[in-house]
């Protein structure tokens, strides 16, 4: 049984894993927000801790409601905050928007996005180091097609020792436009089969992760590595 998918970066060292458990059901899922049109804010909040306490963090979120969610589930929303931000869900040569409003405390200064492995297009915001920046209460706009499918990072190209050490970094995943039919059939239809019959449902984005017949997968995680 194959499954998916795990990218490597040079930011933070721990692992972030990203699962769903829903209640008297079990789901393999990543879950996140559609586009191809993304407006999106960096924002501080304190975030909880499994003792209960608040820990201070800034993070990525939706200012404005998100084109849809993937896969569809029960009392589905996008925060204005979350740490890691939103995944967010693409396919394959989609021309992608991602509109960013910079909503941090003042003297945390400017902030980005960089999204590693696109030929991205900035406007708008003011000049920085890696990309154009969004000021405090201002925004910025990136623009890049979605050229080949996989999953990959996105995080803070502003003052990124700190910037992505407080919460802003999240995972962009791009589906394969043409799924390669053998992952319907076979040992990938069997598995399916099972599946269902102990409940549980094909919360798949996709049946592969690339065009690539060998790269089908039985069940969906996101775990990102940040070293």
């Amino acid at each position: 049984m194959n499954s998916k998918k795990s990218i490597p970066t040079r930011l933070l060292p721990v692992w972030i894993a990203v699962t769903v458990l829903l209640t008297a059901t079990a789901y393999a899922a990543a879950p996140g927000i559609t586009g191809p049109t993304f407006h999106l804010t960096a924002q501080q909040a304190f975030t909880t801790q499994p003792d209960g306490q608040g820990l201070y963090s800034w993070g990525y979120g939706c200012s404005s409601a998100p084109g849809g969610f993937a896969p569809t589930m029960v009392n589905q929303n996008c925060p204005t905050m979350q740490v890691p931000g939103p995944t967010l869900i693409v396919t394959e040569n989609d021309p992608v928007t991602i509109v960013l409003t910079n909503n941090l405390p003042a003297a945390a200064g400017n902030t980005s996005i960089l999204f590693p492995g696109f030929n991205v297009i900035a406007s708008g915001g003011v000049g920085g180091l890696l990309t154009k920046e969004a000021a405090h209460n201002g925004t910025v706009t990136y623009t890049f097609t979605a050229t080949s499918p996989g999953t990959r990072a996105y995080y803070s190209g502003t003052q990124g020792d700190l910037q992505v050490e407080m919460g802003l970094y999240g995972a962009i995943i791009v589906l394969p436009a043409n799924v390669p039919p053998n992952c319907n059939a076979g040992v990938h239809l069997s598995n399916h089969s099972a599946q269902q019959s102990w409940g549980e449902a094909d919360f798949r984005l996709a049946h592969a992760a690339y065009d690539h017949p060998q790269t089908c997968y039985d069940r969906d995680h996101t775990c990102i590595r940040v070293s």
